[in-house]
């Protein structure tokens, strides 16, 4: 089934007749228990990314598929300022239930959430200024935009989009994960892995660690 959410900014409801397969809000709930404990997970790639931040003495963070706001949060937590995105309304409801939440604290005030299609990024978002000082796509989240016309065109525009919203000497990271291995071995090739303490095969399939 051809998944089209990146074309449409409606509720729910997919452009030109094709299924959202986050319409029914059923991928945010899974995507919830699968990262199970935000801390512990975040945890495990904080320090990398919040020096390479620090480093480059990043402030504004733009979260191009924010999701469910997993690293949107952590952020905020560390004091940056964060502008999230993400083209599932669905996925979305639950970053702004955990803004409206936390919402006495300043920086979950100020957290900026909105809905927005990479192939429309420049329309859908404006960029503030130069730009942010970085941009985030994580979570793997670039892989799942669809080639429909077969030449990754739409990923090129996509790229283009996203990279025009960092400002000159900015920060852009996207985090691509090696499907190839993956589904040759059943697990991740092995090496650094910043999201996980591990990197390649592990014994029990439930437990094999994703790059």
């Amino acid at each position: 089934m051809v998944d089209s959410v990146y074309r449409t900014r409606s509720l729910g409801v997919a452009a030109e007749g094709l299924p959202d397969q986050y319409a029914d809000g059923r991928a945010a709930r899974v995507w919830q228990l699968y990262i199970g404990d935000t801390r512990s997970r975040t945890a495990e790639y904080r320090s990398w990314l919040l020096a390479l931040l620090r480093q480059h003495r990043c402030r504004s963070v733009l979260d191009v598929a924010c999701g469910t706001g997993v690293d949107s949060i952590m952020l905020l937590e560390e004091g940056f300022q964060v502008t999230s995105v993400d083209a599932s309304d669905k996925m979305l409801k639950y970053a702004l239930k955990e803004r409206w939440e936390r919402r006495k604290e300043e920086q979950f005030d100020r957290w900026v959430i909105e809905e927005a299609n990479w192939l429309t990024l420049e329309q859908d978002l404006e960029k503030p200024g130069d730009g942010f000082d970085a941009v985030i796509c994580l979570g793997n989240s670039f892989a799942h935009l669809p080639d429909f016309k077969g030449d990754q065109s739409d990923h090129k525009l996509a790229l283009r989009n996203i990279a025009s919203m960092v400002r000159p000497g900015g920060v852009l990271v996207i985090d691509h994960r090696n499907y190839d291995h993956i589904l040759a071995t059943g697990c991740a090739p092995p090496g650094k892995n910043i999201y996980y303490k591990v990197g390649g095969c592990s014994p029990a399939p439930s437990r094999c660690p994703l790059p």
